[in-house]
């Protein structure tokens, strides 16, 4: 079984959920230790994802079969497999998901009755087919048919309204682009998307950033263009944050929760003068700063340092910065379409427990503003308590800051309300994005 690239699904899945691990890193580490071809390291992908964006669904389908039956998890997840299959596959015949689930559960399981009942699960959800699903636009409806826990519905409705929440779930279940930002010290993003083409990628520009460029599909990372620092990944939504710091020759920029690097580079690569020093608490994450500096040629402008950022002003004087950039930590509700599973780790009290963090980090770090300087928070999350209500709560407690409207491109300027910067996944098919910007006054 272990080429096999359903049973690959199956174990990438039971690893996920079970662990709350990020799914492309559970895809890429069982890929590398597997020997399947590119058809089926596809085929495996696409169940992964196709499940756990429909997951709720593919339960509310598998629901009535295995009611009042005692089912292991890695059982009920062969099932989901398999019920994605037959449903949203069309090129794949049903013999051959049934013969393969059984297989499957065979191979894996501790008795021989597990094959025979995972054959008369299918069987009869064969027989009775695709159920439908709730209608209407009540929580519970649309958290089942837009597979999203019922909290997090009511949260976007009750934020979002009712039609830009629809909008919003069915953006975040469509399959994601690839989005690249190009090192514009090295190449124009006419050239490389030239350069690229020769190699069969379809580059398009961003709709939102000068210097992004944006793919279907495609691996991009084993390019020489790739290797050769030209340019490097990074959602289109996070391109917006290293322009809001209204950078100036010479400045001095602490980037305080800086993995893996890609504002970090991406401020370094406007300034002409000035240095970036960039923290993160992981030491092994630094280095992955270092890297992506060394490859895109800011070594010499971009320092790392393994540190908590709320313990930065033990490490630094006050006023040591020009400009600080806060990406804080945050439930990463905005990167939903790219990571589903997130959808199904997080709970109501988490963002309230973030919220904490994040006001704990902004107080470490505002002393290190040198007076006139700026304070630039960001999160790839769209709700409130994380954002907004951050702002608001920071302000109220140190009336030294102000905030000042967020410098952006033109096309963003309806995303722009009392000064920060808001993108939800459904406006430009992106990250869900928050920017706000602070300056000090005294």
């Amino acid at each position: 079984m272990k080429d096999n690239p359903r049973a690959l699904a199956v174990e990438a899945l039971t690893r996920i959920l079970k662990n709350k691990a990020y799914s492309n890193i559970e895809i890429n580490n069982i890929l590398k230790r597997s020997d399947v071809s590119n058809v089926d390291s596809r085929l495996m992908t696409n169940i992964v994802y196709g499940v756990l964006q429909h997951k709720m669904i593919l339960e509310y389908q598998l629901e009535p079969y295995i009611a009042g039956k005692k089912v292991e998890d890695w059982v009920n997840i062969l099932l989901l497999t398999a019920i994605y299959q037959i449903q949203y596959l069309d090129k794949v015949p049903e013999h051959a998901i049934f013969n393969e689930s059984v297989e499957i559960a065979k191979a894996n399981g501790k008795n021989d009755g597990l094959g025979n009942f995972v054959t008369a699960v299918l069987r009869n959800y064969q027989r009775h087919g695709f159920r439908d699903l709730p209608k209407g636009n009540s929580e519970h409806s649309m958290s089942i048919r837009y597979s999203t826990p019922q909290w997090l519905v009511e949260l976007m409705v009750k934020q979002q309204g009712v039609h830009k929440t629809k909008s919003i779930l069915q953006s975040i279940n469509q399959p994601s682009h690839i989005s690249i930002r190009v090192n514009t010290n090295k190449i124009t993003p006419e050239e490389l998307t030239a350069r690229l083409a020769e190699s069969g990628f379809e580059m398009k520009p961003s709709q939102i950033s000068s210097v992004g460029l944006t793919c279907p599909s495609g691996n991009l990372i084993e390019t020489d263009e790739f290797r050769e620092g030209l340019f490097t990944i990074q959602d289109e939504s996070s391109m917006m944050v290293a322009p809001a710091l209204d950078l100036q020759d010479g400045d001095q920029v602490l980037d305080s929760c800086a993995a893996p690097g890609g504002k970090t580079t991406h401020i370094a690569s406007l300034l002409t003068n000035g240095s970036v020093m960039a923290l993160d608490i992981h030491k092994p994450k630094t280095k992955l700063i270092q890297e992506n500096s060394h490859r895109l040629g800011y070594e010499d402008i971009i320092r790392t340092k393994a540190l908590d950022a709320r313990k930065a002003k033990d490490q630094f004087a006050p006023e040591s910065f020009d400009k600080i950039l806060v990406d804080a930590p945050c439930s990463g509700l905005g990167l939903i379409r790219r990571k589903p599973e997130l959808r199904y780790f997080r709970q109501p009290e988490d963002l309230l427990n973030l919220q904490k963090i994040q006001l704990q980090i902004l107080d470490s770090l505002k002393d290190l503003v040198k007076v006139n300087g700026m304070l630039v928070f960001s999160t790839c999350t769209f709700d409130a308590e994380e954002n907004e209500d951050v702002v608001m709560k920071f302000l109220a407690d140190h009336d030294n800051y102000e905030v000042v409207p967020v410098k952006h491109e033109n096309v963003l300027d309806k995303n722009v309300h009392d000064g920060v910067l808001k993108l939800l996944p459904d406006d430009y098919f992106t990250d869900g994005f928050f920017v706000a910007a602070f300056r000090r006054k005294k």
